[in-house]
């Protein structure tokens, strides 16, 4: 079993010639023709997506550019000693990046749409999974460009590792002055191109790829302590910075829980709430006159009893000029469509008990019509003059559970014998559907007078007078 999983995981068996891996690498790195057209329009489409907050526009602009190439030559150098091939890679990178930069901050500066949308904010806020994006994006592309046959591997790191926006929206910073939104964006492509490089580099030496070149120990030293400085230098901001979003995150679902606790309370004043997890904030918006410090500390006490601490409790009043009023009434709004959802399920439950009754009374036997039933009676009895069928439930000392029976009460113009009865109930049993059938008679007094005195008289059923 041990060999047959190695051999599933080999990356050898399909692995191109080391030649063509090296003509493929060494050609994405070159600089002008083709390469520098498509990077001029993979920046404009870039930068026109996210002034315009399309996401397909986006994708396109990273399916098209060309900036993998140079990076990918940086960690493929690295690995095949080859310094030429480094310095070479690292002066296009640069001169792709001051491009990119140029061309941006032109269309932004020319562009009318001025606010910062959400495709753009998006890349102003690097953590510690961008570094295992880009590192896991850029074995996956390293992998597909030593293999024999096309693969869609390419296209989707190109996607997952977003060279491109993070250039772009560097450039946004710098055409409206927004240099914390340049610092991060920049960042964020410092993390990306680095760790695609440190993971193309991985993979080589995995894939033993030949040497181009040879370099003396000292040099050897020093590339490995600018990339080891270098790569510290970038994941610890990173870490940082992931370590406050969970923690921001954490708060927020803390406090989100604990107002709208609050919020559930039927004799509680708190009409919404606003949680800021980056100032360790709850506000509480109240309506009526309840003590609002009485209020916070109720809340700073529900807060600590989750392990939170060193929060920031306000109350302000409905009435307050800053409220949030399209916050309140898209707070109203969600609280309407819960209990519309609510009534909803209430009512499908409803609904579906109805329907299993209804399908229960489907299937159940049609009820027997007392007059037709008489008349069938009648035709084999003609002294039964009239049949009251009554449905019910049988129990006994013998039996643990009540047990469904039909009793059929019978009146007479003259007593039926055992065998008439015994028949008389058999027959029943089919008709009615029924186990257990119960025979009661009930002589007509009527019948029995005549019957008196004219004893030879034919006994039949008499009709009410």
């Amino acid at each position: 079993m041990k060999p047959n999983l190695l051999f599933l995981f080999d990356l050898r068996k399909d692995q191109q010639e080391a030649s063509v891996i090296d003509e493929t690498i060494r050609s994405g790195v070159q600089f002008g023709g083709t390469n520098l057209w498509v990077l001029f329009f993979a920046i404009l489409i870039a930068s026109v997506g996210l002034n315009t907050n399309s996401t397909a526009v986006i994708i396109g602009a990273m399916l098209i550019s060309p900036l993998m190439g140079p990076i990918v030559g940086l960690g493929y150098g690295a690995a095949v000693q080859d310094l030429r091939l480094i310095r070479t890679a690292a002066k296009n990178l640069a001169i792709f990046v001051v491009l990119s930069l140029v061309t941006s901050v032109l269309y932004f500066t020319l562009s009318p749409l001025e606010q910062p949308q959400s495709e753009l904010m998006a890349r102003t806020f690097p953590t510690l999974w961008d570094v295992l994006i880009a590192a896991f994006g850029g074995a996956a592309g390293m992998v597909a460009v030593t293999r024999r046959s096309y693969s869609n591997i390419v296209p989707g790191v190109a996607i997952a590792t977003a060279l491109m926006p993070p250039l772009c929206t560097a450039g946004f910073g710098i055409a409206h002055g927004r240099w914390d939104m340049f610092g991060g964006a920049f960042y964020l492509f410092i993390i990306n191109g680095m760790f695609i490089g440190a993971a193309t580099m991985a993979v080589a030496k995995l894939l033993r790829l030949p040497r181009r070149g040879e370099l003396d120990e000292a040099t050897r030293k020093r590339h490995r302590l600018i990339i080891v400085l270098g790569m510290a230098l970038v994941l610890i901001p990173s870490v940082w910075t992931a370590y406050r979003l969970v923690q921001q995150e954490l708060f927020a679902n803390s406090a989100t829980r604990v107002a709208r606790e609050l919020e559930a309370d039927a004799g509680s004043p708190v009409l919404m709430h606003e949680v800021d997890g980056s100032t360790r904030t709850l506000r509480l918006i109240v309506v009526g006159g309840e003590d609002q410090a009485q209020l916070r500390a109720r809340a700073e006490r529900q807060l600590a009893a989750m392990g939170l601490r060193n929060v920031q409790v306000l109350v302000r009043d409905a009435g307050d000029s800053s409220l949030n009023v399209e916050k309140l009434r898209k707070e109203l709004q969600e609280g309407v469509n819960r209990t519309l959802v609510e009534q909803v399920k209430s009512m499908d439950i409803q609904l579906k008990a109805l329907q299993q009754t209804a399908e229960e009374r489907r299937s159940a036997p049609a009820p027997v019509d007392a007059t037709v039933l008489r008349q069938e009676v009648q035709a084999q009895l003609p002294a039964v003059c009239a049949v009251t069928l009554a449905e019910g439930a049988r129990s006994d000392s013998a039996s643990t559970a009540p047990q469904p029976a039909s009793v059929v009460v019978l009146d007479l113009v003259q007593a039926l014998s055992e065998s008439e009865k015994e028949s008389l109930r058999r027959w029943l049993a089919v008709r009615l559907e029924k186990t257990d059938v119960q025979l009661i008679e009930r002589l007509d007094s009527r019948s029995t007078s005549a019957k008196e005195k004219n004893p030879r008289k034919q006994t039949t059923c008499l009709p009410k007078s």
